[in-house]
Formats: C-alpha cells, structure tokens, sequence
C-alpha cells in the first residue's frame, strides 16, 4: 500500500463536503447529532469544555492536551477515542490529587466523589442545561448501561477504530472537574 502524504497531512479550513459528526448535549435536550463544517465553529464547541475553576497546573495541563487531542479530530476522526480516553485518564488524577488518595481504579475513584465528595446532579453544568440525570451512569449497578469506569476499559482494551463518540462525555467530564475545583465566585 503507499501513502498518500499530502492527502495524509491535509488540513482543511473547511469540511462542507465531509462534515465533522458529533453527537452530544445541547441546551434543553442531552443528545442531539451535530455537524462541524468549518473550523471556528469546532474550535468554539472544543473550547467550551474547557473547565471554569481554577485546577491545579497540572490538571489544567492534563486537560488542555486532551482538548488539543479533540480539536486535532477535526483532521482525523478516529483521535476523538484518544482524547476520551485522555479526558478519563485526567478525571481519575483530578479525583486522586484532589482528595488526596489513591484508588484501585476509575470505578473506586468515582465512588469515593460520589459517596464521600458529595458530588449531585444538580453540580453539574450539564445536567443544569439539559435536564438529563448523569450520576446514575457514573458507578456500576443493575439499570444495563455501561458506567463510566466500564466506558474507559472498553477505549483502553475496545475496538481503536470505533470512532463513534461518547454523547456528553467530555461535558461530565469539565463539569466533574468543576466540582473539585469551583470556579471563583
């Protein structure tokens, strides 16, 4: 097989014929599919996961290259299960640095910001705008979903070239991160 190269590093301003698809959380309702046909208009929806609170450095880094990750999917799909996969690996450092304690994992993190964090739906930006409960996804139980520990062994261990995304899974995410590290009042 060879490569085409140029083709290979093309960097189109504009995707009119192949536009980018996306589905995920809007005001007032949790899933709607979306198109990204021009490049500001992705750069805008990708900056509007930045966290609003004030993370430590290191968090705030570790966020910010994984929203590189995302805005690079514009060039290549298949990078958006890069940066979910990113986005989960900072969650569970974000839990572990800000209650200071090492866990056995994604699930027992989630639990603990659960159970001893306190963590609710109504603290999340998301479930704010869209009315649609999150925390019953985060930790295993019977309801048959995958939970968010389970999401992140199937992009670690999955299929690399499912490059479906995860509807509001960057949005939990900036929203989980925003509740360990409120932005100012």
């Amino acid at each position: 097989m060879i490569i085409d190269l140029p083709a290979v590093l093309e960097c189109p301003l504009s995707r009119e014929a192949d536009p980018l698809q996306w589905w995920g959380p809007v005001p007032g309702n949790p899933v709607v599919p979306r198109q990204f046909t021009r490049l500001e208009d992705w750069r805008a929806f990708v900056t509007d996961l930045c966290p609003l609170g004030e993370p430590p450095e290191i968090i705030a880094h570790g966020y910010a290259r994984t929203l590189r990750v995302l805005y690079l999917a514009w060039l290549d799909g298949s990078v958006i299960k890069l940066a979910e996969l990113a986005a989960l690996a900072n969650l569970e450092s974000t839990i572990v640095i800000r209650y200071h304690k090492r866990f056995r994992g994604l699930e027992a993190a989630l639990k603990h910001l659960v159970e001893q964090g306190g963590v609710t739906d109504t603290d999340l930006r998301m479930v704010r705008e869209c009315g649609r409960p999150v925390l019953a996804n985060l930790l295993k139980t019977d309801r048959g979903g995958p939970a968010l520990s389970e999401v992140r062994n199937q992009l670690a261990h999955g299929d690399p070239f499912e490059t479906s995304p995860r509807a509001g899974l960057f949005e939990v995410v900036r929203d989980l991160v925003d509740y360990m590290y409120p932005p100012p009042a």
